[in-house]
């Protein structure tokens, strides 16, 4: 179940992010429209985002971008096994309305 973070913080960088805690999954939508699926997040770093309203999307998602491996192709899907915190490109839109993906 992923859950929308609310969009009313401040951020020049990231447009969106929806969460889910569950899978460990994150999908970003940067405000350029390149939009990232984030694999084996941790949970407590979910649901810190998820609890605190005044935490800085900037800050959060540098920290995920820093960290963060590139899934390889081979792997596509099941960047589970690796147990790496891990990103992959899923696409990108100009459309600051759409949906990101779940």
């Amino acid at each position: 179940m992923f859950t929308s973070i609310p969009s009313d913080r401040t951020s020049t960088a990231v447009e969106a992010i929806n969460v889910n805690p569950f899978t460990k999954v994150v999908n970003l939508r940067y405000t350029n429209g390149y939009e990232y699926k984030y694999s084996n997040v941790s949970r407590a770093k979910i649901v810190n985002l998820m609890v605190n309203p005044n935490m800085s999307f900037g800050f959060w998602v540098q920290s995920l971008s820093r960290d963060a491996v590139r899934a390889l192709s081979y792997l596509k899907g099941n960047t589970v096994a690796t147990g790496k915190l891990c990103y992959e490109f899923i696409g990108c839109t100009n459309d600051s309305k759409a949906v990101l993906p779940f």
